[in-house]
């Protein structure tokens, strides 16, 4: 434990807000306050912007070369230090298996390039960390907070905005799910109000901008007096670098104090003018397995993006044509037929399949992740941490497949007739327009549903018992492919929506009742006011899934809600 230090190890488990200048000192005692949660055998999880925090895994043996590595506590993503690499693509990844690991981790975004690609790894993988949150306490450590939730977003539909809204919903309400957030950043005039007013501590290094300063004034004076806010905003531009205000008014702590050092090397520190850059080698831990995983991720996520393939086609296009000149044959112009019902077919086929082998990929990299990484020390006294549960991936579920049925039928027609005929099963023997198509994976609004319901209707297969609605003819429910009886209703039906449709629907169906837009947008960790919010409820209320009871109310169809 860090000497000296002026905040109560009780009090490092309240949301804390870390404000200074650059080089005031904030991340340096931050990290001495993660030094003594460590030291306590807690989890931190550090996401990392700047790639300064790796130096939490060395001791601080001053002039003496050998330096030995506390591998028993931390792992590190990404950067030169370490363990494993960290890559964009893999955020959703990375999210769901440090939910339930034992050791803590910094995360070192510092290698992905641009502020985009770090923004859009951390919404996947605070998504998916939420998501898979085991609810044991772990404090999460927002280096430059004012990135991932700034108080001015200028993409309004973009990663920016989503990922605010991912923050609010890890400081606001991630108690329940076991996070203790902590914000570090020297702007807090520039991080979103509705985030920086949720933490329970204050501690302040050295504030030269007025606008900083009027930023914490709400929050101060909530906490006391305007004369002693007064006093205490005054003194923030005079103070040295390493002294700080503490101010924890549930804990009953006001001070100045000076921080003492730290105990792990200083890897953020920066040289003075003439001074060279001090560094330290970390033998990485021996995590193959995953590193491997990852690596494979990468590639399959350049092999599968659309720009990439378009630019591979017209290469081997480009190919073919010199060839066939070569041999003397004219060149074969490649003809491309495609409607709109086929490709969307197609589209849904392929992101079922490939969700089957990311869950696989990922499923066997998980299982290596813990192999050479033990779990930190018990301390002294403390009751011992339970093992972590093993991370099981949830897959896309199944939809209902269609077997037999009559030979002379087209496919869609099989698939039509084994849909209508999985809903008679399922207890509906007059299904609507849109559950059909929802389990054919079919546009309920296309043309292509009317012409298959037609065809089937004239060759006697079908009838209409009312507008909008299908039921089997005798004929028909004997042509009908046997339906696939052992997929349940809610995930067939969750087989045909996208993620983010797939998050709404879950969310009003865990509700079992009517939902706000904000709450629901909340539960799916998206900004209320978002524009991405509107699009999906109106993807969803197009399919005839939702609807909207009252104003600003959601609720499921009864239909879909199976009631």
């Amino acid at each position: 434990m860090t000497k000296g230090y002026p905040i109560p190890l009780a009090a490092l488990d309240d949301r804390l807000g870390w404000v200074g200048t650059s080089g005031s000192g904030k991340t340096y005692n931050a990290s001495a306050g993660v030094e003594m949660l460590l030291a306590a055998g807690q989890r931190a999880i550090i996401p990392d912007p700047l790639g300064v925090w790796w130096g939490l895994a060395l001791r601080d043996t001053g002039p003496r070369p050998s330096v030995w590595r506390e591998r028993k506590q931390l792992v590190i993503f990404g950067g030169p230090h370490g363990d494993i690499p960290l890559v964009e693509g893999a955020g959703a990844l990375i999210g769901e298996t440090v939910a339930t690991m034992t050791e803590s981790v910094v995360l070192d975004l510092s290698d992905l390039g641009t502020k985009a690609a770090e923004r859009r790894f951390m919404l996947a993988f605070l998504t998916a960390l939420y998501r898979h949150a085991s609810r044991e306490p772990v404090h999460v450590i927002f280096d430059e907070a004012d990135l991932w939730a700034p108080q001015m977003v200028l993409d309004k539909d973009g990663e920016a905005l989503k990922l605010k809204g991912m923050m609010e919903q890890i400081v606001r309400r991630g108690r329940i799910k076991g996070f203790i957030p902590w914000l570090i950043t020297q702007r807090p005039a520039v991080v979103s109000k509705d985030v920086l007013s949720q933490v329970d501590g204050l501690i302040a290094f050295t504030l030269t901008s007025s606008q900083d300063r009027d930023a914490l004034g709400a929050w101060i004076e909530g906490q006391a007096d305007r004369a002693q806010g007064r006093e205490i905003l005054a003194s923030l531009p005079s103070l040295q670098i390493g002294t700080g205000v503490v101010w924890v008014p549930r804990r009953g702590v006001l001070t100045t104090s000076d921080f003492p050092k730290k105990t792990t090397f200083d890897s953020s520190r920066t040289p003075a003018r003439g001074e060279r850059r001090e560094t330290r080698d970390i033998k990485p831990l021996n995590l193959e397995g995953l590193r491997g995983k990852l690596d494979a991720l990468e590639a399959d996520a350049k092999a599968n993006d659309p720009k990439s393939l378009k630019a591979e086609i017209a290469r081997l296009t480009r190919e073919l044509t010199a060839a066939q000149r070569a041999v003397g044959a004219p060149p074969k112009p490649v003809t491309v037929v495609a409607n709109a019902d086929a490709i969307a077919a197609a589209r849904a086929e392929g992101e079922r399949a490939g969700m089957t082998i990311g869950i696989a990929r990922a499923q066997a990299a998980l299982k290596n992740l813990r192999v050479d990484a033990p779990t930190a020390p018990t301390p002294t006294g403390a009751k011992p941490a339970t093992k972590a549960p093993a991370v099981t991936a949830s897959p896309a579920p199944p939809a209902p497949t269609f077997e037999g049925g009559s030979a002379s039928l087209s496919g869609p027609q099989r698939q039509m007739l084994g849909a209508i005929a999985w809903w008679k099963h399922m207890g509906h023997e007059n299904p609507s327009k849109p559950q059909v198509a929802a389990i054919c994976g079919w546009k309920v609004t296309s043309g292509h549903l009317k012409n298959v319901a037609g065809g089937l209707r004239s060759a006697g297969l079908i009838d209409y018992p009312s507008a909008g609605q299908f039921r089997l003819t005798e004929t028909g429910e004997a042509a009908a492919p046997a339906p696939d009886t052992s997929v349940d209703f809610h995930d067939a039906l969750r087989s045909t929506l996208t993620g983010p449709q797939r998050m709404v629907f879950d969310a009003l169906l865990e509700k079992g009742d009517t939902m706000s837009r904000q709450e629901l947008a909340i539960a799916c960790g998206w900004e209320p006011t978002s524009g991405h919010v509107k699009n999906v409820l109106g993807s969803l209320r197009t399919l005839e899934i939702i609807d909207y009871p009252a104003a600003g109310q959601v609720a499921l169809q009864s239909w879909a809600a199976n009631k």
